[in-house]
Formats: C-alpha cells, sequence, structure tokens
C-alpha cells in the first residue's frame, strides 16, 4: 500500500497506481433495481474523506444507492489535508470504495484554501457534482440523497447555486432529502451562507433537514457503545482484514500518520488534570523520554508502545487520547463514530422505525461560536 501511495503522490491516476502497485481492488459494486429495501437513491456526497466518512459511505451505498455516486472531496492542504494525508486518504477510499470512486471523484477545496494537487483537483467540481447529481436523479426518477459530512468551507453556497442554474432542479428539488452531520468541527467550517444554501436545499421537499450529531447520543456517556468505532464495532479491524486488507491496510497508514499529533510528546493537551511530563517520577520520566526519542526518530509505533504497555504512565495521559496511544501502538483501527451516525439513523428508519424518538422539532439554528446547532420555535432557517 505505501507503493501505491507512492503514485498518487507523484500524479498517478488512482487505478492505475493500484495497478503498479499490485494492490487489486474491490469487486465493482452490483446495483439492481429497485434496492432490496426500496426504489434507490441517487447519492450527492460531500465529504472530506476521513475513516468515519468511508464507513458511512459505504454502508448507504450498500443499503440504497440505485445509481453511482456523485462524490465531492473537499481537502484541506493548508491542514488536515497536507503532507502525505491527502495522497493516503485517496488510497484508503479507493481501496475501500473500488474503481467507482476514481471514476466519480470529483475534488475540490475551498473559499480561501489552496487548490488541491493536480492532476486531482477540479476547478468546477462543484458545478460538475451538481451537473452529474440532477442528471441521474432526473433520468431515473429516483431521490436525490445529499449528504453533507464535511465543513461547508462556501461550497454549499456554490452547490446550491449550480443546482439552481440547472434545468432539472425545480423538478428534482421536490424529491431532495439532505441529511447533515453537525460536529463543531463543521460548523465552524462553514459559513453562514453555507448554512443559508443548507437550510433553502432541505426545505424544497418539504421535509425537515435531518441534524445528526454525535454528543447527543452520547453526552454523559449514557451510550457507551456509541462512543466510536472500535465501541461499535469491536471486531473491525479483523473483520477488514478478512474481507478486504488493503483497506485495513490504507487505513492503517493512515491512521498513523493523521493521528501522530494528537499524542506527540509536546502536546499540550497530553496529560491529564493534574499531571505533566515535569510531575513525573524519576522511572516514568525515563520510560517517556526514551519514547520520545523514538517518535523523534521516526517511530511513532515503539512511542506510543512504550507508553501504552507503562501502566501508570499511560493512566497520567489524558483519557480521551489513551485509546489512540493504545490503537496505534497495536496497529489496530480507531476512529470516531461521528458521520457512520447519518447511516446508522437511515438504517434505523428503514428497519426499526420503533427505536427512533426525535429530542426536539421546529426550526434550525446555529451557534457559529460554538459549533453547535439546535432547535428553536422561530427562527430564519429549515424546518429541522
Amino acid at each position: 500500500m505505501e507503493r501505491v501511495v507512492g503514485h498518487i503522490k507523484k500524479g498517478a491516476g488512482l487505478v492505475d497506481a493500484f495497478e503498479r502497485g499490485s494492490v487489486p481492488l474491490p469487486s465493482k459494486r452490483v446495483r439492481s433495481l429497485p434496492v432490496p429495501h426500496g426504489p434507490g437513491s441517487v447519492h450527492l456526497l460531500y465529504t472530506d474523506l476521513e475513516p468515519d466518512d468511508l464507513l458511512a459511505v459505504s454502508c448507504e451505498l450498500q443499503l440504497s444507492a440505485a445509481a453511482p455516486p456523485v462524490i465531492l472531496f473537499t481537502a484541506s492542504m493548508n491542514d488536515k489535508d497536507q503532507g502525505g494525508i491527502f495522497a493516503k486518504k485517496l488510497a484508503m477510499s479507493t481501496a475501500a470504495l473500488g474503481a467507482e470512486f476514481a471514476e466519480q471523484l470529483l475534488v475540490v477545496a475551498g473559499k480561501g484554501l489552496p487548490e488541491p494537487p493536480q492532476p486531482f483537483g477540479s476547478s468546477r467540481g462543484v458545478e460538475q457534482a451538481a451537473e452529474r447529481a440532477l442528471t441521474r436523479a432526473a433520468e431515473t426518477g429516483l431521490q436525490l440523497e445529499v449528504l453533507i459530512l464535511a465543513p461547508g468551507r462556501g461550497n454549499m453556497e456554490a452547490l446550491l447555486a449550480a443546482l439552481k442554474a440547472r434545468p432539472e432542479w425545480p423538478t428534482v428539488a421536490k424529491r431532495t432529502r439532505v441529511r447533515m452531520y453537525t460536529g463543531s468541527f463543521n460548523i465552524r467550517g462553514s459559513t453562514e451562507k453555507d448554512i443559508a444554501a443548507i437550510s433553502e436545499m432541505a426545505q424544497a421537499d418539504g421535509n425537515p433537514l435531518q441534524d445528526i450529531a454525535h454528543f447527543i447520543w452520547t453526552r454523559n456517556d449514557e451510550s457507551p457503545e456509541l462512543r466510536d468505532l472500535p465501541s461499535i464495532a469491536p471486531r473491525l479491524s479483523a473483520e477488514l482484514e478478512t474481507h478486504n486488507p488493503y483497506f485495513q491496510a490504507a487505513w492503517t497508514i493512515f491512521g498513523l500518520e493523521f493521528n501522530k499529533h494528537l499524542v506527540m510528546p509536546n502536546h499540550r493537551k497530553l496529560w491529564a488534570e493534574g499531571y505533566s511530563r515535569e510531575t513525573l517520577p524519576q522511572e516514568e520520566k525515563e520510560v517517556f523520554d526514551a519514547a520520545e526519542a523514538c517518535f523523534n526518530a521516526g517511530d511513532v509505533r515503539s512511542y506510543c508502545k512504550a507508553i501504552a504497555e507503562h501502566e501508570s504512565l499511560l493512566a497520567k495521559v489524558v483519557k480521551y487520547k489513551r485509546s489512540t496511544l493504545s490503537h496505534l501502538a497495536t496497529d489496530t483501527l480507531d476512529g470516531p463514530l461521528c458521520d457512520c451516525l447519518v447511516f446508522l439513523s437511515a438504517y434505523a428508519e428503514q428497519h426499526t422505525p420503533a427505536l427512533l424518538t426525535f429530542e426536539k422539532t421546529g426550526i434550525w439554528s446555529v451557534d457559529f461560536n460554538k459549533g453547535f446547532t439546535g432547535i428553536v420555535k422561530e427562527g430564519q432557517l429549515c424546518p429541522a
């Protein structure tokens, strides 16, 4: 998989990179209409291609996709996608979704962000996404599902404008459903015009926006099984190693680079309250110093392993970073549940609707300062 990533970094096409690296792609998805649980949908997927996105997308397409999805990847080349992360995301996504991902991928940045590297960036990516989605929905007569799994970055404003510029929109709009993961990162990365655009899109079919956030499910640790991906799928690594080992391998090397900054030795939030590097007992300080030398030499696994296997030292690390250390130490998969909740909600709606309850209904509201969404009795946005 490292060879595949290397070819992508040099500008090879995604399928070509896998062929050059002698890594097989998963079988092409076979679709039949109607899908097992209904007529199916056309999907427009707005994503930053992190592991929870890929699991959500894979499951969503298996559940209800009646046509190839439109995939709009927003890349942040000055932040989360810099270094080797961009290429590793593309390798991981192709390993998960196959040649269809490469065929349907459109890569954009966002207002004020550096353009994605060539040959992947598209100056008309948003317009192409709108054209493809509306053409497929119009030709099939199916519902258009818009899944928003990433910060808006000005792209949602542009997407609505592109949709409204197409002749198919007035008709397709009436059968367009919008579902959105509204974690703080996504909200803070959206503009007021993005939110207004999402609101307008969501109102087009007369149904409420589906606003899904993680903290509603896990506040006060009421549902520990929904805490993160390992909590809900403890055998995830083993299952992927059996059924798609190349996705598992790509996720592992992505996770190592993506998560190492969360546990680096000088991270200001590494230690639990009341502890710091300076207060460590001498024996623990020596273990940590030796581990840090491994990190500085580029051996992140050994750094994590040394801390994770030292019980009293690990206990001094802030609680929410301990699992990251342990997973990096053992090459097992870790990640937030976040975007998977968008799929899980749809699955429950289809298979066990009696289990679903809605805490509030009303008018959608957004607090950009706190990065939170909510429901109010009166407001300017859409029903939610």
